[in-house]
């Protein structure tokens, strides 16, 4: 079986949510103000506001949206074999990490995952470096919404980590399926093999919230 070439997907530029025409009917008597519909151009602009926002808020809701509706993120998704047909990767959605073996995880990624193209940008909560960092110990979870990375960010004190994808069809990755019956897909989680370098490209503070930048590929 080969491994699906993951097409490059940017949902960017994407607006806030139209006015409805409760809103429209409500400005046109002057009841109310309309609210300002927001475009949102680049990753920096749309991680800044949703830590702004403290997660959920326009720009996140519109993300999700505009994820939902991207064909090529879907493809994605239905390209992957089924979870009862990768069982330890399975294993690692549902039981706790000591419970899981790294080693044989990874091997379901290398023989089934997709290859991720160079540009795709990914992001992740954790404790980060501002240096170049070797993992070893993965595989790596990831996520396409930066609400998330924010939150497990949060859970451990750390950081927001933006991942540009530097290699072209080499990394393997396993998208998690959004829809359905499947656990935890409000996570939108994208699982990366084992063996990577982050190398440092820089980093920004919001808030209270320091977020770092990384090229990827393989170690």
């Amino acid at each position: 079986m080969k491994n699906p070439k993951f097409e490059l997907f940017d949902v960017l530029p994407f607006d806030t949510r139209p006015h409805t025409a409760h809103e429209l009917a409500l400005a046109q008597c002057g009841a109310q103000t309309l609210r300002v519909i927001r475009t949102f151009k680049d990753v920096d602009e749309v991680v800044k506001d949703i830590i702004s926002d403290n997660g959920p808020g326009e720009c996140n809701s519109a993300l999700e949206d505009a994820l939902k509706k991207s064909a090529v993120y879907c493809e994605w998704q239905n390209s992957m074999p089924f979870l009862k047909d990768v069982p330890n990767i399975h294993s690692y959605r549902v039981k706790p990490k000591k419970k899981n073996n790294a080693a044989l995880i990874n091997d379901e990624l290398i023989k089934f995952g997709g290859l991720l193209p160079k540009g795709q940008v990914l992001f992740r909560g954790g404790l980060f470096a501002k240096s170049d960092i070797d993992i070893t110990c993965g595989p790596v979870s990831t996520t396409t919404m930066p609400s998330v990375a924010r939150w497990h960010a949060i859970e451990v004190k750390g950081q927001i980590a933006i991942f540009d994808i530097e290699d072209n069809l080499k990394i393997h990755a396993y998208a998690f399926k959004t829809w359905g019956n499947q656990k935890l897909k409000h996570e939108y989680e994208v699982l990366l093999q084992n063996n990577i370098r982050l190398t440092f490209k820089g980093s920004n503070t919001y808030g209270n919230m320091e977020v770092y930048r990384y090229n990827v590929r393989l170690a």
